[in-house]
């Protein structure tokens, strides 16, 4: 296997899963990395312990400091981590959580990279490739092979209504973050457009991919085929994960159905967190016609699939988009016609449509299913075009192709110029979280003093929220302390206000001058809406009034865009430094320093100098401030 060469890279994938897993990505994963090493890239894989192929319980693996580890020129950095069987809710977060906190400390033993891929095995490992990104001021890929909560979701395994609030804004964040975001579907790309927001143009899809090499059209009657006694049978075969999201009761609903055809047997090929209910199931429903088989190592896929007749693809109703069942791919170059219990709107029906290399039926319609077999049992001819079809369509999604596409994306991505400053400090975050929080205990009684002098002036709200712009153009609700009359911009609309502005009110204008109005502002940077410093945060509403008079909107002033790749502030280098009635494009340049320049120690500063102007109460002042 070898992909075309092109410059050097260094790259790290962040992924639990990874060879000897025989879980999908894992299995993806592995493919990828030693075909980018084999082309002369230097890679490297922080990945878990490997977890029992077969499922079954095993014992906490040992908090060791991360293994090194070198296969086929892959470098692997084991982050130690538990191998609890994933059967249950609390192993699999077990699992999940001591990769990912160890996986945080594998990153310091990583070398400086041009590329850093955070794959969403757990959905959280993201966040532990960031500080690798950080640390080599990296490119950032996020690569989507399931979208959460939803899957977790709707496969029954979802947790507190808490924590699905948090995988979501991880998601975002991570999307946010990512040079690159790279889904394995159109469907997925849509999702996350749509429903987390992610900007369309740095969204591209990738498919996942089968090795056409290794995975051929093969003789029915194989050695495989006849140990297992399947060469004189119509076999329906489901081969890969036995989970939570393939949904097969309802293929043990169609083998009841099907009964009463004594030449047909469902072979289900595989291990998974399913299985053992699955095998209970079909005890109690009498499926004396339903056989389980281990999973297969990749040198036999060719013979086991070749003992299929048609194989059978589900996947619970509304997981499309979410995700995409990589076994998809291995049928197709298999050759082998197909019955997909889908959405219709999911990958694998979007595909079939397109390449007419199989069946559809809706998911969970196990009647439909059986009838659907039975007539690729009663019509060779037609299971023998669809299984031509798929193969030639499996030369589109071949494991070199895919590989290829990967590899430019990465050079892509690598060699795009990037503006590192924008990335915030690491201790960025947390110092505002902490500041904030003290400042709300510490300014309590002067909130009541506060609110109580607005309200006694003219009766009016105590507060005032405003629309503004934050980082990457998203608005959000700023609060603070009403310093002008009620309705004050229902005749003027959203001017900035002026030397001796008749609108602000006796309360306001000491509130304005010590910056105490803002204090409700604090709210806005505990919940990352805000930062302590960066670019004041503008309405999207506003003008700008320009040398010649003319009125502008302030989206249209040069450096307007520009300066939201930073969160915005309470505090800044403009608010500091620059007079109050400096033109805003000049404003900008100064915030624009600010986001090439920013750290913890500038932040401190400039809080620092925000206190001393407060003390003196010269924010309304006109010139210098300081």
């Amino acid at each position: 296997m070898s992909v075309e060469r092109s410059a050097r890279l260094r790259i790290a994938f962040f992924n639990r899963s990874y060879h000897p897993d025989v879980a999908a990505t894992g299995q993806l994963l592995t493919d990828l990395a030693e075909d980018l090493a084999r082309a002369g890239h230097d890679v490297w894989v922080v990945a878990g312990p490997p977890l029992s192929t077969a499922g079954d319980a095993r014992r906490s693996s040992a908090l060791w400091p991360w293994r090194r580890e070198m296969r086929r020129g892959v470098r692997i950095l084991r982050a130690p981590g538990t191998a609890f069987r994933p059967a249950r809710f609390a192993g699999r977060v077990a699992n999940y959580v001591s990769y990912f906190l160890s996986s945080c400390l594998a990153a310091l033993a990583l070398p400086r990279v041009d590329v850093v891929v955070a794959l969403t095995d757990p959905p959280i490992i993201g966040l532990a490739a960031l500080a690798a990104v950080r640390r080599s001021r990296a490119a950032f890929v996020f690569f989507c092979q399931d979208v959460f909560p939803e899957v977790a979701r709707l496969i029954g395994a979802a947790p507190r209504r808490r924590v699905e609030r948090w995988l979501e804004r991880i998601t975002r964040h991570l999307a946010r973050r990512a040079d690159r975001v790279v889904a394995v579907g159109e469907t997925m790309r849509e999702r996350l457009i749509a429903h987390r927001g992610v900007d369309a143009a740095k969204v591209g899809v990738i498919h996942n991919w089968a090795d056409c090499a290794a995975i051929a059209p093969g003789e029915k009657e194989n050695p495989w085929s006849i140990a297992q006694g399947l060469a004189d049978r119509f076999v329906v075969m489901h081969s890969g994960n036995v989970g939570l999201s393939q949904d097969l009761d309802v293929l043990l609903d169609a083998a009841a159905r099907l009964a009463g055809a004594p030449d047909v047997v469902v072979v289900i090929v595989g291990d998974g967190v399913r299985r053992a209910a699955l095998e209970t199931r079909a005890r109690a429903l009498g499926l004396d016609n339903v056989r389980f088989l281990p999973f297969q190592p990749r040198e036999r896929l060719t013979e086991s699939f070749a003992a299929a007749d048609v194989f059978v693809i589900s996947l619970k109703a509304g997981l499309a988009g979410y995700i995409v069942p990589s076994k998809l791919y291995g049928i197709l170059a298999a050759g082998r016609p197909y019955v997909a219990a889908v959405d219709a709107a999911s990958e694998v029906a979007t595909i079939t449509r397109a390449q007419g290399s199989g069946l559809l039926v809706e998911p969970g319609d196990a009647a439909d299913l059986a009838r659907r077999l039975l007539a690729l049992r009663d019509d060779p001819g037609l299971a023998r075009q669809l299984g031509r079809n798929g193969r030639r369509a499996a030369l589109c999604f071949d494991r070199p192709v895919q590989v290829q596409a990967w590899e430019g994306l990465l050079s892509e991505v690598a060699a795009a110029p990037r503006d590192a400053a924008a990335r915030p400090p690491l201790l960025k975050r947390p110092f505002d979280v902490v500041l904030a929080a003290l400042g709300l205990l510490a300014s309590l009684p002067l909130w009541v003093v506060i609110a109580a002098a607005v309200k006694l002036e003219d009766g009016g709200p105590v507060f005032y929220g405003q629309e503004r712009v934050g980082k990457g153009g998203r608005r959000f609700t700023s609060w603070k302390f009403r310093s002008m009359v009620a309705d004050a911009e229902a005749r003027v609309g959203a001017i900035q206000a002026r030397e001796n502005d008749p609108r602000v009110t006796r309360t306001g204008r000491l509130l304005r001058a010590t910056a105490m109005d803002e204090l409700p502002q604090l709210w806005n940077i505990l919940i990352g809406d805000m930062s302590f410093v960066g670019p004041r945060a503008l309405r999207p509403a506003e003008i700008e009034v320009m040398s010649d008079g003319a009125a502008v909107p302030i989206e249209r002033v040069a450096g307007y865009e520009a300066r939201h790749r930073v969160t915005p502030g309470l505090t800044g280098v403009a608010q500091i430094y620059a007079p109050r009635d400096l033109p805003r494009r000049q404003k900008f340049k100064l915030d624009l320093l600010y986001v090439r320049r920013q750290s913890v120690r500038l932040d401190v500063r400039l809080i620092a100098l925000s206190f001393w102007i407060t003390l003196r109460a010269r924010w309304e002042h006109r010139g210098r401030k300081v």
